[in-house]
């Protein structure tokens, strides 16, 4: 991996957990939503020519919505590329 991917993948986990409705990252049910960094494992973001992005939301506001947020946030920051958001559970 490269160093921009990796800063994108990290910029992109801080920018989804500020998200007050974002309990946490979360590798998805086969464990493949992650970016590798030289000294870790980034659980819940995978870069690649898209974005994908794994989490656990609370329930407070209405999933679809906050998925289109998580989406059009997550877009802007990785300049226009496409995302795919995965709930991977719910708390």
């Amino acid at each position: 991996m490269t160093d921009p991917e990796a800063v994108l993948a990290q910029r992109i986990a801080v920018a989804v957990l500020a998200h007050p409705s974002v309990v946490r990252l979360d590798s998805g049910p086969l464990n493949a939503i992650a970016t590798f960094l030289p000294d870790e494992r980034l659980a819940g973001v995978h870069v690649a020519e898209g974005i994908e992005v794994g989490v656990v939301l609370g329930m407070a506001r209405p999933l679809p919505q906050v998925v289109e947020e998580l989406r059009l946030q997550v877009s802007a920051l990785a300049g226009g590329a496409a995302v795919d958001v995965t709930v991977a559970g719910i708390e």
